[in-house]
């Protein structure tokens, strides 16, 4: 029987006093904790694959593989999250991912990458930490409501939100020290350990009972029907498909990028550390920013300055320029992601959270396969910079799309004001 989260509560609490809380700022700390270790992963396994291989198309493959299973099992995932208890979900799921990340971690540190059979071991592991993922992500955004009082709901949604955002943001930036400091092999055994704290924290924590309907259409199918029906969710699935594609270069092309300029992991990791810097850098200023635009203006502006920033990336002329153009597409993306994740969350019933989350994965994490795939070989035929700035433009299109909605969405109040 599931018991209070925390201490009832009338009034919505500051963010201050979420983060303290005894059930949600563990949670929140372990599931950050967690995120960031599934793109240090990345970003090692692209640098390992790359660096045995030299081909971008492998290196692409192997920065889909993680999120292979999103793409694949995430949307029955989520109806299986909509029946069952989350956190138990949640718990096999990161199970999953810490085993195999541990073989990773275990088979690398005592062969080395000089010893491992080719690219292979390191993908095909990938893949079932993917399988790990998949299992959690829906889980993971809709055990919220269990985890805080109804007051604290919004708050805490936004909140969960930004642990993908900032492990988005952080995760490369600890990535790109880990590089310079042991390699990719250091990378797999930290991530190995990232899994631990939220494991811990799901195994001693209570959460609140949520009430769900009992006589409902479980079925995926049920929640197709429904973001058809709904021009928002159809509108802020496709911002965030242009998000998750515009970021797969940071993973993809950063090593051959560093290999245009002459130089190889270290470069990589100054890379994906200037984007991820970025990303937290403008963390500190979110809540204002947010503030002062609203919402729906930070998702336009951020998917623009994102595009921008990748375009600006990728006719750079020298590392430096590279690097700073990277930091600004990083704190575009962080306001990007931010914004469609929340408004995604607001209104979606509890009964259909989980399905409807889980498509949010397929969008931003099962696209990550294709467009790897896409990148890698668009760059091997060719180069980098070309393929960097094609991927920049469905951001720019994600913006334009955002755009026309509000433009949409606000006519009929000018219509019937006038």
């Amino acid at each position: 029987m599931a018991t209070t989260a925390s201490t009832v509560v009338t009034d919505e609490r500051t963010v201050s006093e979420l983060l303290t809380d005894p059930t949600f700022g563990r949670y929140f700390a372990g599931n950050l904790i967690s995120n960031c270790g599934n793109w240090i992963q990345n970003v090692a396994a692209a640098t390992a694959v790359f660096s045995i291989t030299r081909s971008a198309t492998l290196t692409g493959v192997v920065s889909g593989a993680l999120w292979l299973g999103a793409l694949v099992l995430q949307p029955y995932a989520g109806a299986v999250s909509d029946r069952v208890d989350r956190r138990r979900m949640l718990l096999a799921g990161q199970s999953l991912s810490l085993a195999a990340a541990t073989v990773l971690a275990a088979w690398t540190v005592a062969v080395g990458l000089e010893g491992l059979p080719g690219p292979w071991p390191i993908i095909g592991v990938t893949v079932v930490i993917g399988i790990g993922n998949a299992i959690s992500i829906p889980a993971m955004q809709a055990l919220v409501p269990a985890l805080v009082p109804p007051a604290d709901l919004e708050q805490a949604i936004a909140l969960n939100s930004v642990t993908f955002t900032l492990g988005r943001a952080v995760g490369p930036a600890l990535a790109a020290v880990i590089l310079l400091v042991g390699g990719p092999t250091l990378g797999f055994v930290v991530n190995a350990g990232t899994y631990l704290p939220l494991v811990i924290v799901l195994l001693v924590i209570r959460q609140r009972d949520v009430a769900r309907a009992g006589d409902f259409d479980g079925s995926v199918r049920r929640v197709l029907r429904l973001v058809r029906a709904d021009r928002r969710l159809l509108v802020l699935l496709a911002a965030t498909t242009a998000i998750g594609w515009t970021s797969d270069p940071i993973n993809t092309l950063t090593p051959p990028m560093a290999a245009m300029f002459g130089a190889g992991d270290a470069l990589v990791g100054v890379f994906v550390g200037c984007f991820g810097g970025g990303a937290a850098l403008h963390s500190l200023i979110l809540r204002r920013v947010r503030s002062r635009l609203g919402l729906e203006r930070l998702g336009v502006y951020g998917l623009t300055g994102f595009g921008v920033g990748m375009i600006l990336f990728a006719v750079s002329p020298t590392p430096w320029l590279a690097g700073v153009a990277l930091a600004l597409a990083g704190m575009a993306f962080l306001g990007a992601i931010t914004s469609v994740t929340t408004r995604m969350q607001r209104g979606i019933d509890e009964d259909v959270r989980g399905r409807v989350m889980a498509l949010w994965g397929v969008t931003f994490l099962g696209s990550r396969p294709i467009a790897a795939l896409i990148d890698g070989g668009l760059a091997d035929l060719t180069g980098p910079r070309l393929a960097t700035g094609l991927a920049a433009c469905v951001a720019l299109a994600g913006a334009a799309l955002l755009a026309w909605d509000g433009r949409v969405a606000a006519a009929p109040r000018r219509n019937g004001a006038g």
